[in-house]
């Protein structure tokens, strides 16, 4: 994470209120507002509807409900006869992740494709709020940055400490009501 790290996020949520409102909020909206800014920035390189996510969509505290890797770089389909492997060049790699809102009402389906990196940082090596058998956490944050020759960065920290990073260069971003029980 560029703006939003893991130490200035731990140091908002530290509960230490003798700081509340001292040098950790001061740095956290200082980051906030750089963040802000670079993300206007790539406004127009992004579709409405996935600006609007990153701007304004509220996954704070939601929860992981599953992250899908599909490797795309297949030469044939498994119901159809083999052919040769070729090295496609173009990065045939897709990610789709769901998150739940903390409001258990609206589930947000994220869906990247043509990507160069996935890391995966589970349990973190740094781990925040973490105990040992425990999943992700709830989302504590996430920031879009550009990453040069038309390729996104997307970074996800969790409460645990665990973070996921994605470079991309595409990517649909889908909100829909959570239904029935």
């Amino acid at each position: 994470m560029k703006y939003l790290t893991k130490k200035r996020w731990a140091g908002t949520q530290a509960g230490d209120q003798a700081n509340a409102g001292g040098a950790d909020a001061a740095s956290w909206g200082k980051a906030l507002r750089a963040y802000r800014g670079q993300l206007e920035a790539m406004r127009p390189r992004l579709p409405d509807h996935v600006f609007a996510f990153f701007d304004r969509a509220d996954i704070h505290e939601g929860e992981l409900l599953h992250l899908d890797i599909r490797d795309g770089s297949r030469a044939a389909p498994l119901d159809q006869l083999p052919r040769p492997w070729i090295v496609p060049g173009d990065h045939p790699v897709r990610m789709e992740l769901a998150i739940l809102d903390v409001y258990d009402k609206q589930v947000w389906t994220l869906q990247y494709r043509a990507i160069r990196r996935i890391l995966v940082d589970f349990p973190s090596q740094t781990p925040l709020f973490y105990q040992d058998g425990e999943g992700f956490g709830d989302v504590g944050c996430h920031e879009l940055t550009d990453r040069g020759d038309g390729f996104f960065r997307h970074e996800i920290l969790f409460a645990t400490g665990a973070t996921l990073l994605v470079e991309f260069k595409d990517i649909d971003v889908q909100c829909r009501g959570r239904g029935p029980a």
